[in-house]
């Protein structure tokens, strides 16, 4: 697993794209309910284009996110939203469940009209929301951020072992913990009452288990906070406060060391923020890890989208890609040896589109011509074909590309061909 700090994690190119869009506030009937959402860049939203979606933590409203939410906007279209029994949505008198939580998204999304694919951002309990969905939605989630989530170590009964092992009374401790989270979980708002109610008897009965709920692989990130701040609450405990969130933090580290074991695609970055309130506090370190997100492994998007969509659909997707992907990731070797590898599936007219961007992109390599000259005859197209091998063997010649023999090889071929044709 791979353990970095945030702050100048990340390369250049990643701040390469920007959307000027604007930020919209309504709110929508889902299944008779009122949710408010908080949307920025539909608009401008690309067909097949990721949208981030961001689950704020327990009891909080959208405007927790308000920060984070603008940086992330500038370089992709964003949703937050307040869950039922929260902020300006509806008030619920029923208990929640993570499943009727993870539903009412669902019916968000459905309303709204926003199809996939889905960046999900998760604030400590919104992890187990996000979490859920992607299992629900496996094809439709490219990615997750995982900010100071709430895990297994927590449990009551894991957390009074592990403070024990370090030679403290952790059943005494553990239990001034639990008293601490039931005192800071609750409020005035019955919503919140209600939904810190199912993640506290969560906790409280031990049934946190991260394993349980199978979510595909992924580029995953989870950002921990290690910031001594706390609450002036914390002095309750019998222990020195900020030595235990250290110890919190570092049995979160133990946790993702070994779950990364058999789930290599977890990296878990530190901040210097304070738990639990990165996304307010530390909003550019959010944007940056959603920015990582967003740009993994564009390749294997590729592939993924050549899949799953129509020739026509797959062109539309590779004309867009580079409105929201760097161009210093999409490279022409990159491509060209992604439309080879779709021509070896017989996936001819996918690889023609790959060929077709490295062609507008790259006008002054001779490979590109013969790379969609290739294409062109996989397909019949012979006489669309002869032209750019005559191309690409003319701008091949000086100085000698390394592929000049194989560019004349293929003109050669394809002028026998069309010469047959024309017999």
């Amino acid at each position: 697993m791979k353990k970095l700090f945030l702050l100048g994690f990340l390369p250049a190119f990643f701040f390469a794209t920007h959307v000027n869009a604007q930020s919209k506030t309504e709110i929508i009937s889902v299944d008779g309910k009122q949710m408010r959402a908080k949307t920025s860049g539909l608009a401008e939203r690309k067909a097949y284009q990721p949208i981030v979606i961001l689950e704020a933590g327990t009891g909080q409203s959208l405007e927790s996110w308000n920060a984070a939410f603008d940086q992330i906007a500038e370089f992709s279209p964003v949703l937050s939203y307040d869950r039922v029994g929260l902020g300006k949505s509806s008030n619920s008198d029923q208990k929640p469940s993570i499943e009727s939580q993870v539903k009412a998204l669902e019916g968000l999304l459905k309303e709204m009209k926003i199809h996939p694919p889905y960046i999900l951002a998760g604030n400590n309990w919104g992890n187990l929301l996000i979490r859920q969905f992607a299992e629900n939605h496996p094809t439709e989630v490219e990615g997750m951020i995982y900010i100071d989530p709430v895990i297994d170590t927590e449990n009551a009964t894991q957390l009074s072992k592990y403070l024990s092992e370090k030679g403290l009374d952790g059943e005494k401790i553990g239990a001034e913990y639990m008293g601490f989270l039931a005192k800071t979980m609750t409020n005035s708002s019955v919503g919140n009452n209600l939904e810190s109610q199912l993640f506290f008897g969560i906790l409280q009965e031990d049934e946190l288990i991260w394993s349980s709920q199978s979510v595909p692989e992924m580029p995953s990130l989870v950002i921990l906070g290690r910031g001594t701040y706390v609450f002036p609450m914390m002095n309750e405990l019998s222990m020195n406060s900020q030595e235990f969130h250290k110890l919190l933090v570092a049995s979160k580290l133990d946790f993702f060391d070994e779950y990364a074991l058999i789930r290599p695609e977890y990296s878990v970055l530190l901040s210097s923020g304070t738990m639990n309130r990165l996304p307010a506090a530390e909003p550019t370190q959010i944007a940056q890890s959603v920015r990582q997100v967003l740009y993994a492994d564009p390749n294997k998007k590729i592939i993924s989208a050549a899949q799953r969509l129509s020739p026509e659909e797959f062109e539309t997707f590779i004309s867009d890609i580079g409105t929201y992907i760097p161009a210093s990731l999409l490279t022409e070797e990159d491509f060209n040896m992604l439309g080879y590898s779709l021509m070896r599936f017989d996936k001819y007219k996918h690889a023609l589109a790959l060929f077709q961007y490295n062609l507008e992109n790259h006008p002054d390599s001779p490979n590109v011509y013969d790379s969609m000259g290739e294409g062109l005859m996989a397909l019949g197209r012979v006489e669309e074909a002869v032209p750019l091998f005559k191309k690409a063997v003319e701008m091949g010649a000086k100085p000698q590309h390394r592929d000049f023999e194989l560019f004349k090889k293929n003109l050669l071929h394809g002028e026998e061909m069309l010469a047959g044709m024309d017999k």
